[in-house]
């Protein structure tokens, strides 16, 4: 007859555990959350979760499942590290790293077959290479990503727009930008320098009007039947405003006040400077609610839409 693991004590009705329950079984999803706890509370290194790997096969199964779950890549050995793991491809839904490190073992990529979201950087790319590199990885990424977000890309256009729609027609949020690639924080030259890496701004001269691009964008990403959230990191400004600010302020110089020398003021953007704000900040607000409006009307999914500005509307609390 076989012993219950609970008996009763002779003095009250209290249940108590006997010497012979010594395997407790806890419930899969209890452990899954005492691991999503460790790494939320002590970072998501693997160090958070090392021990947790050593108790038993089911418990390092739960760990390296959720430690997996957020892959960010540090570099192409890393990845091609990380390719030869056993089980990873299903494991991994989030996905984050620079495109250069993905240039070695790119059908790697396909064998993410639980991936739903997408971040890359494009600060190793140009104005040549943005395309191709976005074929290359694009194709071997699973189709139904619902977030996508890609950062220093040297130009947002219809060809990247098109490419996107066309490979993750479940997308849901998308956010792409390259206004990030504009260097502020060396010297005017560099800033001056960087601004001619990327198209920053498309109007007038890639779009003639903020209408057309609105009609070019919002035509690219008409298969997009769920996009709810989309940002797109480009000025709405025409590309003179930069043009003009740096004419008037790259040379503005102050005084010491306490060696009375003359020094270049520290290099800032049109949203710091008065002149620019007084000519430009009211018109490019104006056109900023229009073209929000109309991509609204052309994308009836959408929820929110918005864009890179010197001059960004002040929102009400």
């Amino acid at each position: 007859m076989a012993t219950s693991p609970y008996q009763r004590t002779k003095h009250d009705e209290t249940i108590t555990p006997s010497c012979d329950s010594t395997n407790i079984t806890f419930p899969v999803e209890i452990l899954d959350e005492i691991v999503a706890c460790l790494l939320l509370a002590l970072g998501h290194t693997f160090r958070s979760v090392a021990a947790f790997t050593l108790a038993s096969h089911q418990f390092r199964q739960i760990a390296l499942r959720r430690y997996y779950a957020v892959l960010r890549i540090h570099s192409f050995t890393h990845w091609i590290r990380t390719c030869r793991i056993k089980g990873i491809s299903t494991w991994v839904r989030s996905l984050e790293g620079s495109t250069t490190f993905f240039r070695y073992k790119m059908g790697g990529l396909s064998q993410l077959k639980s991936l739903i979201n997408l971040e890359l950087d494009f600060s190793g790319d140009g104005l040549a290479t943005q395309g191709s590199r976005a074929m290359l990885l694009f194709k071997n990424m699973a189709a139904d990503l619902i977030y996508i977000k890609l950062t220093n890309l040297p130009r947002i256009d219809t060809a990247l727009l098109s490419l996107v729609a066309s490979r993750f027609p479940t997308l849901r949020t998308l956010e792409l930008s390259c206004t990030e690639r504009l260097d502020e924080k060396c010297c005017w030259l560099c800033f001056e320098e960087s601004s001619t890496c990327c198209i920053h701004s498309p109007i007038p001269d890639s779009y003639p009007t903020a209408e057309a691009l609105t009609t070019s964008f919002c035509n690219a990403l008409a298969s997009l039947k769920n996009l709810e959230y989309l940002h797109l990191g480009i000025f709405l400004s025409d590309a003179d405003v930069l043009v003009h600010h740096f004419q008037r302020c790259a040379s503005s110089v102050f005084e010491s006040p306490r060696t009375g020398l003359q020094h270049l003021l520290p290099p800032f953007g049109p949203n710091k400077c008065a002149v620019c704000y007084s000519q430009h900040a009211e018109a490019t607000r104006g056109r900023d609610r229009i073209v929000e409006a109309l991509f609204k009307a052309s994308l009836p999914s959408l929820i929110s839409v918005g864009f890179s500005s010197w001059f960004p509307a002040i929102r009400s609390e």
